[in-house]
């Protein structure tokens, strides 16, 4: 077996075995009046059975070129909105050009048509990379696990990441207010066949917040026709304990109104098992070593319903509501941990266990009122949309430690009650204007946000830790932004100029810190992307973005979280915002493979550190300004299909990091660390029918050595295998998914400084078996309005 998998492996990570003598077929297309058509769709169809071969859309100067074709009769069709279609018959034997193609414009007014076919997997353009999924077997799991499988795309402990950057979640571009095990828990309950394509925006344009540094974008399908079409859906996960999630859907359209509702419930319970050293000094001499067992099991009972109402007042009036709904009350914590204390020889000295419970009730709820105008007959559209969050989150935490010397007497013991509320209401209003000219896109608006988060945090018992006491915490932020934003094309040409304004007032007051973390500043952020068409083959691309980070709510709340006495993470609330400043390169080549060039560095960078004080033994984890990070980083990308029935993607990044922080424990010196890594993805997917209604997905992943903040990883492999199957022309659809099949891909962490020495590894259950049934009733082939309305200012929302 390991062997199958080394030879699988080498092979996938070869290109060179992919250039194979096979055909092209190019052409360009253009409308009656001689004007090229950039987008139109391009599909090559076998003549004997109809499947798709391959397909692609045409650039800015209505220009196609399909290549790596085998010699056969196909039958290739070219789609348009507003046009005919274009279908030919065609003889492959060599190279072929159509020459200039002719799209008819329709002349009558057509009911609504559905096109079904196979899209191109992956699209290159010019400020995006589009990962079309629709009908393929990744769109029977959840949004989190194609996510997962996006090229481009990183997810390490819940973070998602682009080019090592944190990503931003849009959806249907409105931005997710989640981040982090919220976000996550979001995205899988978040059926993928309601998902049409990602857009990977590596930069985006001025329109966007000024923290988008890069943006995941999930556009979900439209509604096309009149009906109804509701499914039920389950999947059971089994690890160390058996998960489950439960949902229903229904959608419903008429000539005037879109209505959704969904509705999931999911019963989780989760077992996670970490190990933890701490070599402690004195005098920076080696003294004490602890080894740390921690045991934890979760419970949770989440509930998620999501509606949308759409309504079409007339041609240029339509308004819709949207409600997020996420209730997961009684979600419990239990923690066991057992503490080893040797001496500097290794000998037992003493140890204790600590026995913790944490009671959570979380919800949050968000509406959003969207009204879109369109102004004239030229295409100038006016949106104005509203959005209203209210985020509640209560802890209750009881913890129990008892003491033994080597000889297990007892010798002392200890309790005590920690309590926190947090209570965020967030406001955004935002208008924004799309004018469209002869030979630019202008887009501009302006948009207000308001956020006011509550916390109090009490502690209560005979032990309450030193240095912590009740507190009230009040933080108030009202961000004012403008943008302008314009794209233009010409020739081999495509340039996008953006230049969003920000201005930030912020006041935050704590009964024991007093008035702290007060700023008030303002911030320009510019956007240049410019594109070049060398030829069909070869497209270079420049861009240069300057963002920024501003912390999460809930790392910016003083209240402590206790693995056990010793040991605490606790909200920071000095952090402020970090600047990020990215330029990158880009060459692709016959619009299959990719390499990108590009530079980073951001000042002030939010970054999660642990210290251990080790004059008094305790350790604690909590968010920092560090001074600075930067990259640098080469990566290639190659996708298409290396048979009809086999397609493969395939992405390596090469880079170095570094960063600087402030060692707190040290003396507060000035602490470097870098790394020099290599991250490796192929992802494959297998048609393993005629029919094609029985697929299997294979993706490998090289994890390498990684930095964040002052923690270095351990480098890992690992392997992930699905099987999907439809029955009854897709009635029914059955998944069976295997992730981390070889138990690989825990790893240790470790933090080794001047006085700091630490590491930890965790162990969640990453190895697991999902069954997903779910069957579809009603016309159940309609195209629905699903999509997630939630808005930016949530993301910030963050649990820890």
């Amino acid at each position: 077996m390991a062997k199958w998998l080394f030879l699988v492996f080498g092979f996938i990570y070869s290109p060179t075995v992919l250039f194979a003598q096979e055909y092209s077929i190019k052409g360009k297309i253009v409308n009656e009046k001689q004007e090229p058509l950039s987008f139109v769709n391009v599909l090559l169809q076998r003549e004997k059975d109809s499947t798709i071969v391959q397909g692609t859309s045409s650039n800015q100067n209505g220009v196609f070129d399909i290549q790596d074709i085998k010699s056969g009769d196909y039958l290739i069709k070219i789609s348009y909105i507003g046009y005919n279609i274009y279908q030919k018959l065609i003889d492959i034997k060599s190279d072929l050009d159509l020459g200039t193609i002719v799209l008819a414009e329709k002349r009558q007014e057509l009911g609504e048509v559905t096109i079904t076919g196979k899209r191109p997997h992956i699209e290159k353009r010019a400020d995006r990379l589009i990962f079309n999924v629709e009908n393929t077997a990744l769109s029977q799991q959840s949004s989190f696990e194609i996510l997962k499988n996006t090229p481009g795309v990183l997810i390490i402990n819940d973070r998602i990441k682009i080019r090592n950057t944190p990503a931003t979640v849009y959806i249907n571009d409105k931005r997710v207010y989640l981040s982090g095990s919220e976000l996550r828990d979001l995205l899988e309950g978040y059926s993928g066949t309601n998902i049409r394509s990602i857009e990977v925006i590596t930069t985006p344009s001025s329109r966007y917040d000024a923290e988008d540094g890069t943006v995941l974008n999930i556009i979900t399908s439209k509604s096309i026709s009149v009906g109804y079409k509701g499914s039920v859906n389950t999947r059971i996960t089994e690890a160390v304990f058996p998960k489950y999630n439960f949902g229903t859907d229904h959608f419903y359209k008429n000539d005037f109104l879109n209505l959704f509702a969904g509705y999931s419930y999911s019963p989780r319970k989760e077992y996670k098992h970490d190990k933890s050293y701490f070599n402690f000094f004195e005098n920076n001499i080696p003294d004490d070593y602890w080894d740390v067992d921690f045991r934890k099991i979760t419970r949770s009972y989440a509930h998620n319903l999501h509606t949308i109402l759409d309504f079409t007042i007339n041609e240029k009036n339509s308004l819709s509501l949207s409600a997020n709904i996420l209730h997961s009350p009684g979600k419990t914590f239990n923690n066991k941990v057992v503490t080893d204390m040797f001496d500097v020889d290794q000998n037992l000295e003493s140890y204790f266990l600590t026995d913790s419970e944490l009671d959570n009730d979380r919800s949050n709820l968000s509406f959003s009122l969207d009204y879109g105008l369109t102004l004239n007959d030229k295409g100038v559209t006016m949106n104005a949309v509203s959005n209203y969050i209210y985020y509640d989150d209560r802890q209750t935490q009881f913890l129990r430690t008892d003491y033994f010397d080597n000889n297990d007497n007892l010798t002392n013991n200890n309790s005590f009650n920690f309590l926190a509320n947090q209570r965020n209401n967030i406001f955004s209003q935002q208008l924004d204007f799309s004018i469209p000219l002869e030979s630019l896109h202008i887009e501009t608006g302006l948009k207000y946000s308001s956020i006011d988060s509550k916390s109090k945090a009490s502690f209560d018992g005979e032990d309450v830790p030193e240095n912590t006491e009740d507190d009230n915490f009040d933080y108030i932020e009202d961000i004012y932004a403008a943008y302008g934003n314009v794209t233009r094309e010409w020739e081999k040409w495509a340039l996008i100029l953006g230049l969003r304004g920000e201005y930030t007032a912020v006041e935050a007051n704590s009964i024991v810190l007093g008035s702290i973390n007060t700023r008030k500043y303002f911030e320009l952020f510019p956007t240049v992307n410019l594109q070049h068409a060398i030829n069909d083959n070869h497209q270079l691309e420049l861009s240069y973005k300057r963002s920024l980070n501003r912390p999460r709510y809930g790392r910016l709340n003083p209240y402590r979280y206790y693995l056990y006495e010793q040991q605490f993470s606790a909200g920071n609330p000095n952090l402020t915002r970090s600047i990020d400043n990215k330029v990158s390169l880009d060459y692709t080549y016959k619009k299959k493979f990719v390499f990108s060039l590009y530079y980073q560095h951001t000042n002030g960078l939010i970054e999660r550190l642990t210290f251990q004080d080790n004059e008094n033994r305790n350790i604690y984890t909590s968010y920092f300004n560090i001074d600075e990070e930067f990259q640098y980083s080469l990566d290639f990308m190659y996708y298409g299909y290396v048979w009809d029935w086999w397609y493969l993607y395939v992405y390596m990044s090469g880079f170095y990091m570094e960063n600087t922080f402030q060692a707190l424990e040290s003396d507060n010196v000035m602490q470097t660390s870098h790394i020099l890594g290599y991250f490796g993805r192929a992802y494959n997917q297998f048609v393993l029918s005629e029919d094609r209604t029985f697929t299997a997905d294979l993706t490998l992943y090289y994890m390498p050595k990684f930095l964040y903040g002052s923690i270095k990883t351990d480098p890992r492999f690992y392997t992930d295998i699905g099987f999907t199957k439809s029955f009854w022309n897709k009635r029914l659809v059955a998944t069976l998914n295997f992730t981390d099949i070889f138990n690989t891909k825990n790893r240790w962490q470790r933090s080794k400084y001047l006085n700091q020495d630490n590491g930890y590894i965790d162990m969640p259950e990453r190895r697991t078996v999902s069954i997903g049934l779910k069957y579809n009733f009603g016309n159940y082939r309609l195209k629905d309005n699903k999509r997630n309305t939630t808005p930016d200012e949530q993301e910030r929302l963050e649990g820890e």
